[in-house]
């Protein structure tokens, strides 16, 4: 809905600044073949311009470093948090106001226009008829100011009587130039946008041009011209029926009319005004127009082509830098580091993802020497090295910090800035798998294919489906990171598309769960995070004391009712799935000078506002809620500034 309305009033500004341009250039001009074009091109591009996808084809950094589907709430300010939930859905009501009015004008202009093709036809079938230089003649004895429809020409009796040459000269000259075409295009598009004031200008506009060069055609064929006028006049100060569909004799202004018959030609050099509409079609496609950038082909179908995320992100940070999408980071700046379970350290280049010749191994008390030989041996700068820091098991929330932190150090105190982390995921687990990533600016990694646009996404799924189909009969699974920062329109979108490709979703979680855990509802997952994150509160005792970590709660319920609810430590082994984890940032209100007891009461406190709220959950309403036993498992990192 929200994209309807944003579309339309683009639509309308475009027609509103190319309009103005036209009116202030050309409209005085007596070129009226070169008006009535650019007339109709304005409302086309207008049309077309907001939905204009400029593809360009380049090189892009791939997607900053990915997590695990998250949703941040600040408890910094709880009554901020329920404001702004209040102030969407009076934007929400707002919206469907604004939806129903426009839907109301645009019915009213329908059934006005199906009213007045009815009139028509309903004249014709009462008139006599005739034919006249190959076109229909139809004679009412209605009082109607003449008009043509297509190849129809309908007069009065009166008129027929008294001024047939003229009338039959002036409609047959828009038959001729077909303007009931124009009519039927620009009364299509008026429905839709009935409620912008510059579009009816602009309509005006072209049935004035309409009748200039109608006007042209029966002067041309030696019309008096003082009768003509005089027949305008007469036939403008009459009260006569007329219809919203068609030209009249009489449409436009018949004053601008006859001034226009008597001004002098204008010399066809004046076309050349046309060019100052360009540079505004110009700026409306940079306004307006979406620019998707799509990753050169030779990226994708190399095997072993791994394209390095942008320098200074990291999964655990609060920030995430921009990237960079027209710098190009070759894989062999990439130097791969992944902590190992025991310990110890395996550096290569990405040049061995399927050799072992470039592997160098390490411990914590040599890690620093062995960076520093493997950068003295490339060939790029220490600004231009990249290193990325995998985990063999779980993630930074799981591995040793002393082992996760000399690595830090090791990298730092030889200068490398350029620093990322992702999970490690073993080659072998990725044949059935479909590996989704998204970074913070809507950037789609799937497998080994990438797009930036919504729009491709769906048809880069169903390519990827089809090349796991045929490599494997597995079942396909799909496993979806994000950053901190991923709009959740983008997961719900991924989710979307599985959900109708029936392929159902990994928990990326950090703990090690069996195999046969049930896949949870997609809905639901989504559903609970967005329902805890209103209502999820960050303790002040907890703030105070300095508290803060992941917590997990263990949740069982029964019929939509929640009957257990539970802290299990990190250490235990979940047999239920892992749901979306959600992250509470809050500003410390802690000092230097807390005791052992304040931060035991902190962590209390965290632990009871977890039940508190795990508890609320039994007043979710989704029928998959409500016909389900369901057993899972709440992630949630509290997290101090």
């Amino acid at each position: 809905m929200t994209a309807l309305i944003i579309y339309l009033i683009k639509v309308g500004m475009c027609i509103a600044v190319l309009y103005f341009v036209f009116k202030y250039t050309l409209s005085g001009e007596t070129l009226f073949r070169l008006n009535r074009i650019i007339i109709l091109s304005i409302v086309l591009l207008s049309i077309i311009l907001p939905v204009w996808t400029i593809t360009i084809f380049k090189e892009i950094a791939a997607p900053a470093v990915l997590n695990k589907e998250v949703f941040i709430a600040d408890s910094s300010n709880s009554p901020e948090i329920n404001q702004q939930i209040n102030d969407n859905d009076w934007f929400s009501v707002i919206q469907i106001i604004a939806l129903c009015v426009y839907l109301i004008g645009t019915v009213s202009l329908v059934l006005r226009y199906i009213y007045g093709i009815m009139q028509i036809y309903r004249i014709m079938k009462r008139s006599k008829r005739e034919t006249i230089f190959g076109f229909k003649l139809y004679i009412s004895n209605k009082q109607i100011i003449p008009f043509s429809w297509f190849k129809n020409i309908i007069i009065s009796e009166e008129d027929y009587e008294s001024n047939k040459e003229i009338i039959i000269d002036h409609e047959k000259a828009h038959i001729q130039l077909k303007h009931n075409y124009d009519l039927l295009f620009i009364n299509t598009v008026a429905i839709f946008q009935w409620f912008n004031p510059i579009f009816w200008l602009l309509r005006k506009e072209l049935i004035t041009i309409h009748e200039y060069q109608a006007d042209s055609c029966v002067l041309k064929n030696g019309i008096d011209a003082r009768k003509y006028q005089y027949l305008l006049i007469s036939k403008g100060t009459q009260q006569s029926f007329s219809i919203p569909v068609v030209n009249h004799l009489c449409s436009g202004n018949f004053q601008k009319r006859i001034k226009m018959m008597l001004k002098k030609r204008s010399s066809p050099n004046k076309a050349i005004k046309a060019l100052l509409i360009l540079p505004m079609v110009v700026v409306a496609v940079a306004v307006f127009a979406e620019t998707e950038y799509v990753i050169s082909p030779t990226d994708v179908s190399s095997k072993n082509a791994i394209v390095a995320s942008p320098p200074g992100v990291s999964s655990t940070s609060a920030t995430v830098k921009e990237q960079q999408k027209d710098k190009k980071v070759n894989r062999d700046q990439v130097v791969p580091v992944t902590i190992l379970k025991n310990g110890t350290y395996s550096l290569g280049q990405w040049s061995s993802y399927t050799s072992n010749k470039n592997i160098n191994e390490a411990n914590q008390d040599n890690i620093d020497q062995v960076i520093k030989d493997i950068v003295s041996k490339m060939k790029y700068s220490k600004d231009s090295i990249y290193f990325l820091i995998k985990y063999e098991e779980g993630d930074i929330t799981t591995v040793n910090i002393s082992h996760h932190n000399t690595l830090q150090e090791a990298l730092k105190n030889n200068g490398i800035k350029n620093i990322s982390e992702q999970r490690l995921v073993n080659p072998v687990q990725k044949k059935n798998t479909l590996s989704i990533k998204i970074n913070d600016n809507g950037v789609f990694l799937v497998n080994d294919g990438i797009v930036t646009s919504d729009k491709n996404l769906e048809l880069l799924i169903k390519k990827q489906i089809e090349k796991l189909k045929s490599v494997s009969n597995e079942p396909i699974m799909a496993e979806i990171q994000t950053s901190l920062k991923t709009p959740y329109e983008s997961v719900s979108l991924i989710k979307e598309i599985l959900n109708k490709e029936n392929i159902p979703i990994l928990s990326n979680s950090s703990e090690t769960q069996k195999s046969d855990i049930k896949v949870f509802p997609l809905t639901l997952d989504s559903q609970i995070g967005k329902f805890l994150f209103s209502r999820i509160i960050y303790p002040e005792e907890a703030k105070s004391a300095g508290s803060q970590g992941t917590f997990i709660v263990k949740i069982s319920t029964e019929k939509g009712v929640v009957k257990s609810a539970r802290i299990v430590e990190k250490s235990e082994e979940l047999n239920v799935p892992l749901l979306n984890k959600i992250i509470l940032v809050a500003y410390s209100k802690s000092d230097s000078n807390i005791v052992e007891e304040q931060q035991i009461k902190g962590n209390t406190a965290i632990k009871n506002e977890l039940i508190r709220v795990s508890e609320l959950l039994s007043q979710i309403e989704s029928p998959e809620w409500k016909n389900n036993n369901l057993d899972f498992a709440l992630e949630i990192l509290f997290q101090l500034r």
